[in-house]
């Protein structure tokens, strides 16, 4: 979730919906403990619509040893055995956590665990994935426990991330609003995916501006004005259920904390965020807290991916275009003699740490592309005070997008680089 910078509209626009919602429950498990809440709400969530079940378990690779003589590869019977090993273990929790055995299919595959289960979640078209949301200790982060956050970030699906304690479908449920229709459209999918809910916040964290006080406050106050419409116009677009009783949240301060502090205090079973797809269109217009919220919460987390309303594709012009590489020195030196001093906005978004942005609304100076170093540098600042200048210099660059509007002019500038990526956004 991305809070607003600008007062809520009060318009209706319609979104579409692309989730699969006919589509088989796709539950990752490691055969371990942390996995068996997963599996638990995997049987609760289908009992009630017969939904298809897929169990997927990923066996990494065994690492390389290096030798005299070269890389020591393990014995082919080594992967055979840990793979009937994974599978048994994968059967008796199974067994173990839901009862005797339901007619569930379950494959164990080789890779990487978190692209696997992205990966077989599209192959499948799975409505969600379901996956343990591990502990929250550094121990566990450092040695790989952020499986389900690693999978949301490559997931085209929603993805529920579930608490160790779970025993019930969730009935108490905050929907992270910040009233941009991707927002709205996750939400959507949410109410759909949980039909166990009984009561619904939709909440919203104002946005923090960097304001004397006096400004800050009138500026609140004509942004308040407009956040009751907004709540408006979202029940609208929502049609509750009957038997859901619904109450509209106004929070301030950081998102993710925010957020996390209203989950305990009201006894939320569920937080329902939207999360940032695969597509930049997606990642630029919908911010996320999902990160944060995986890592923070005590009650399972909902990610769903930002879905698009037909407004916002026609005023995006469709997707980003790559530019080849033998083009970046040419692409980004007429990029610069078009958009030079501009206002730009900077994030590094680094999977580690998620989004992190660098500068906000500072005018946009240059960018470079070095053949010998393959490096790319943008540069930012005041052209009349040096004290404000940032040049980012990046590196082990791998794709060079650029994003338009409906006018055609240069509205998004992305730099993958490495498992990251940097955004630059003018303006518009």
């Amino acid at each position: 979730m991305s809070t607003a910078t600008a007062t809520p509209r009060t318009g209706v626009e319609i979104v579409t919906n692309s989730t699969n919602l006919l589509g088989p429950i796709l539950v990752a498990t490691d055969g371990t403990s942390s996995a068996s809440a997963a599996l638990k709400a995997a049987a609760l969530m289908s009992d009630g619509e017969s939904a298809r079940v897929m169990v997927l378990a990923v066996l990494e690779p065994l690492p390389l040893v290096a030798a005299d003589y070269g890389l020591l590869l393990p014995p082919a019977e080594t992967d055979d055995a840990r793979r009937q090993a994974l599978l048994t273990r994968v059967y008796d929790q199974i067994a173990e956590t839901v009862g005797a055995q339901p007619s569930w299919e379950v494959q164990v595959r080789n890779g990487d665990p978190a692209a696997v289960i992205a990966r077989t979640g599209r192959e499948v078209e799975a409505r969600m994935i379901i996956a343990g949301i591990g502990q929250h200790d550094l121990l566990d982060r450092m040695f790989g426990g952020e499986t389900a956050l690693h999978t949301l970030r490559l997931a085209r699906m929603p993805v529920l991330a579930v608490s160790p304690d779970f025993a019930a479908l969730p009935q108490r449920i905050a929907i992270a609003l910040d009233f941009s229709q991707p927002s709205i459209a996750s939400a959507q999918v949410a109410l759909q995916l949980l039909p166990s809910a009984k009561m619904v916040y939709l909440v919203h964290v104002a946005p923090r501006l960097e304001l004397q006080p006096e400004a800050y406050a009138a500026w609140m106050s004509d942004y308040s004005e407009g956040v009751g419409p907004a709540f408006e116009r979202v029940r609208a677009q929502l049609d509750i259920p009957p038997g859901i009783t619904l109450e509209t949240i106004t929070l301030n301060g950081k998102p993710t904390k925010a957020l996390l502090s209203f989950a305990k205090s009201a006894n939320v079973d569920a937080i329902v965020t939207g999360s940032r797809g695969a597509g930049l269109v997606d990642r630029i217009l919908v911010g996320s807290t999902a990160t944060g919220l995986i890592r923070g919460a005590n009650c399972s987390v909902l990610a769903v991916p930002a879905l698009q309303s037909a407004t916002q594709r026609h005023m995006v012009g469709g997707t980003p275009d790559e530019i080849p590489e033998s083009e970046w020195a040419a692409a980004l030196d007429a990029f610069t003699r078009r958009n030079a001093g501009r206002l730009a906005t900077l994030e590094v978004d680094d999977p580690a740490i998620g989004a992190q942005p660098q500068q906000r609304d500072i005018p946009f100076l240059g960018a470079a592309f070095d053949h010998h170093d393959r490096r790319i540098e943008l540069m930012l600042g005041e052209m009349d005070d040096k004290s404000r200048h940032l040049t980012r210099g990046i590196e082990d660059v791998r794709h060079l997008d650029l994003l338009k509007d409906s006018t055609g002019r240069d509205w998004v500038l992305r730099v993958a680089h490495g498992s990251g990526q940097t955004i630059l956004t003018l303006a518009r």
